[in-house]
């Protein structure tokens, strides 16, 4: 099958898109649209290469109430809760401070607490001292200031994010809180008791219009039963309102929770929102002394980066973090594509900084040594994807009124994404501006196979979207959104004119969608000119892990009329294993910026199959074959054993038509009835009997259809029919009969005959009488054919 090909330059942009969660962090889902412009002879392509992909970058400051209303649990459950968010690492340029407060009641008391200072996440030393210092948030006492002061607090946090913070970073306040603005007992609002609540809430709207003009979110969590809803709402409204993506879910918002054991989800959730990331949760368990306890935490296929953090109670609790294949993996290194850095050993709560995470369900086993008090422990994963996108407009230049494609991709730092399921839940979209039409559009772009789709399921989605009648510029702007994804924005800008241009063209690929180290793609290029003969060359963007290579001679010469040319992708035998996206270019030679033409190859890099793949369906049919053999064996055998089976024969002796004896062939399958006949001849009566030790019996086998052969010692071998009046025993003046109390299978009546009607019962000719009802060959197992069974 041709793949179309699509001509293309990457300029720098961003598109925000994804949603996010908190505690196993797997660095940010980024976007990175190549943009895709390309023109006619004598016209310039912009190529500019687009930013690498980074994680949210984030400036966060952790506002902790201390006030006396908590509990030791509400406390431990607040470290759990902001640790997890100071060691979530979003990115190792994001900075986290943690401030505890309460109120200054009277002189020498402070409502705020610094408890630790603004620190970079860049390094195992720095989280070290992050863990650490989070354990110094306390219950207040009263003589430190035990109230609740918002405003204060809201005034501190902000003051750390407008000084010193990394550029360009996403500035967020989490506030946890148990109850509601409380500074009655502070001189610091006023002499009168009764109205300083009032005046703290004036400088509460002080710092949130300071938020909003700093453009720093709001995220309050309250717990407990005296939380002020209304108050909590009015500082996720009051701050900046800007997002990380477009989606609702990442706009802030006030959480309320039933009570501090609900803190730590709740918080890791509204972190992960904010700066566009996923998160999962384990269940928590109680560790006890001396035990070991296992939690379960899922990472997704589409996350590159992530944290998984770990509130094990004691800094004595030993962690083991499995990945899905099972293998316990380093505090610090390598293994196969991961990285891992492990901090926090010495804390409560401790974390594994993962680049490159196997998808799948991780374990984390923690062993607990003798003498501990039981723990509630628990872990949570936030993750994202640093994913680049390449955004792909054919043509690159197009006159009023043409059809124009738009093709989209994502690509990890591990190759392009190739996986459906990887891609399930983001929704792809293309936007269209320009003067030339009459409002922003909206293009839908789909991966099902059809046009202008080029293979369903191989993580390109296309659209189409026909040129207005207008000339003029048209942007175009890929945007990826979904929960766990960053995306950036990169436009791409296609000149529309009445005429088209005079140079264009086209790469296709013949390819299937698989490919193995050490083969080839073919492709084609075709080009139309109604210009002047144009030199050209070819060029091959995006190798990267996969390393391929054009084959030949790479020059081009374009004259008028249509150039054809074929050439091959080469795939090294040390071709890095997974999905990939190639381009094809047909530049100018003498200005490789000026690109004519190109096409997008986006194939999954597999192994070759081995003897046994290669031959499976022959190994399939050659046991199919053996087991219809087998079956067919069995069958006979089964068949013949049921032909020959003598349970439910029946043996007589009579004399002048009256039965004198009889016996019945033992209930276990048999090939032989065996008996001795005991003729009276010593003056007894005739009589049969099973054979003992010694005796030499008669031997009755099944014969053909209605038949027993019988077998005499030394003797005549004969048929008797069953059912018939038997045959002499020797001269004895007995009759040797057999009946068969076996349940035989019915024939269906034949044409005209009716089941249990008079007309299928044959008469005597002579008396009229129902004559004995035969076996007929039809009715016995194995009747076509008659076999001795003596031989």
């Amino acid at each position: 099958m041709l793949i179309p090909g699509r001509i293309f330059a990457c300029p720098r942009g961003r598109i925000a898109v994804g949603a996010a969660i908190l505690a196993v962090q797997l660095w940010p889902l980024t976007v990175h649209a190549a943009a895709n412009a390309a023109v006619g002879a004598g016209s310039t392509t912009a190529n500019t290469a687009a930013a690498a992909p980074e994680t949210t970058l984030m400036d966060v400051s952790i506002l902790v109430d201390e006030s006396g209303s908590l509990t030791k649990a509400d406390v431990q459950k607040e470290i759990d809760a902001a640790s997890t968010i100071a060691l979530g690492g979003l990115n190792a340029r994001s900075r986290v401070s943690v401030y505890g407060f309460g109120s200054q009641n009277r002189p020498g008391q402070s409502a705020i607490t610094e408890v630790c200072p603004p620190t970079i996440l860049d390094s195992s030393v720095k989280k070290d001292a992050l863990a650490s210092c989070v354990r110094k948030l306390h219950r207040r006492e009263d003589g430190e200031g035990n109230d609740t002061d918002h405003a204060a607090a809201l005034a501190k946090g902000l003051s750390a994010l407008t000084t010193g913070g990394p550029d360009g970073a996403l500035k967020v306040v989490f506030l946890l809180t148990d109850g509601r603005l409380d500074v009655s007992r502070s001189p610091n609002y006023g002499r009168i008791a009764s109205d300083r609540n009032g005046e703290a809430q004036k400088q509460v709207d002080t710092q949130l219009a300071l938020a909003q003009a700093n453009r720093v979110q709001v995220w309050p969590l309250g717990f407990g039963d005296a939380i002020d809803r209304p108050a909590l709402d009015g500082f996720a409204a009051g701050g900046y309102q800007g997002t990380c993506d477009e989606r609702p879910d990442s706009k802030p918002r006030a959480r309320v929770v039933r009570d501090s054991g609900d803190v730590l989800r709740s918080l890791s959730e509204a972190f992960a929102a904010a700066g566009c990331q996923g998160v999962s949760h384990s269940d928590a368990a109680k560790l006890g002394a001396g035990e070991t306890r296992e939690l379960k935490i899922d990472i997704p296929i589409i996350a590159t980066d992530g944290n998984i953090t770990v509130a094990k109670g004691d800094p004595k609790v030993r962690v083991d973090y499995i990945d899905p294949s099972g293998e316990t993996v380093p505090g610090n290194g390598r293994l196969g594509e991961s990285e891992f850095k492990r901090a926090g050993e010495n804390a409560t709560v401790e974390t594994l900084r993962v680049v490159n995470p196997r998808n799948g369900r991780w374990t984390i086993r923690l062993t607990a040594p003798d003498k501990l008090a039981e723990q509630l422990v628990s872990a949570t994963a936030i993750w994202q994807g640093a994913v680049s996108s390449s955004l792909v407009v054919e043509p690159p230049s197009a006159r009023t009124g043409q059809p124009l494609t738009v093709r989209l991709s994502l690509v990890t730092r591990r190759g392009a994404i190739t996986d459906a399921k990887a891609l399930s839940g983001l929704t792809f979209t293309v936007q269209a501006t320009g003067p030339s039409l009459q409002a922003p559009q909206s293009i839908v772009i789909r991966d099902d196979g059809k046009e202008p789709d080029d293979r369903a399921g191989d993580g390109r989605y296309a659209g189409t979207l026909t040129a207005p009648p207008t000339p003029g510029d048209i942007t175009f702007t890929g945007v990826v959104s979904g929960y766990g994804v960053r995306a950036e924005k990169v436009p791409v800008t296609v000149a529309i004119s009445a005429q088209g241009p005079a140079l264009q063209g086209r790469v296709a690929f013949s390819a299937d969608p698989v490919v193995h180290p050490g083969t080839e793609v073919r492709g084609t290029v075709t080009m139309e000119n109604t210009g002047p003969p144009v030199r050209g060359r070819l060029v091959l963007e995006g190798s990267g892990r996969a390393r391929a290579v054009l084959a030949g001679g790479t020059d081009l010469t374009i004259g008028q009329g249509t150039t054809t040319r074929p050439f091959s992708v080469e795939f090294p035998g040390d071709a890095g294993l997974g999905g990939t996206s190639l381009t094809v270019k047909v530049a100018d030679a003498a200005d490789l910026s000026k690109v004519y033409a190109n096409g997008q190859l986006t194939v999954t890099i597999e192994n070759p199959p081995g003897w046994f793949e290669r031959h499976r369906y022959h190994i399939a049919g050659a046991v199919l074959l053996v087991l219809v053999v087998a079956l067919l064996a069995y069958l006979r055998r089964r068949a013949r054993r049921a032909r020959i089976d003598v349970r439910g024969l029946r043996a007589s002796l009579r004399r002048d038509g009256v039965e004198a004896a009889v016996l019945k062939a033992p209930g276990k399958w048999a090939a032989e009835f065996r008996f001795v006949v005991h003729d009276g001849a010593d003056g007894g009566d005739p009589g049969l009997d099973y054979p003992r030790s010694g005796d030499r019996p008669i031997r009755a086998r099944r014969g053909a259809p209605g038949k027993v052969v019988v077998q005499i010692p030394d003797g005549p071998r004969y048929e008797i029919a069953i059912g018939g009046e038997g045959e002499p025993y020797e001269e004895t003046g007995l009759m040797l009969a057999f009946e068969d109390t076996r349940r035989r299978r019915r024939r269906p009546p034949g044409p005209g005959q009716k089941v249990g009607g008079t007309d299928n019962v044959q008469t005597s000719a002579a008396q009229g009488d129902p004559a004995p009802a035969q076996p007929t060959p039809s009715t016995i197992p194995g009747s076509q054919t008659y076999d001795d069974p003596w031989l």
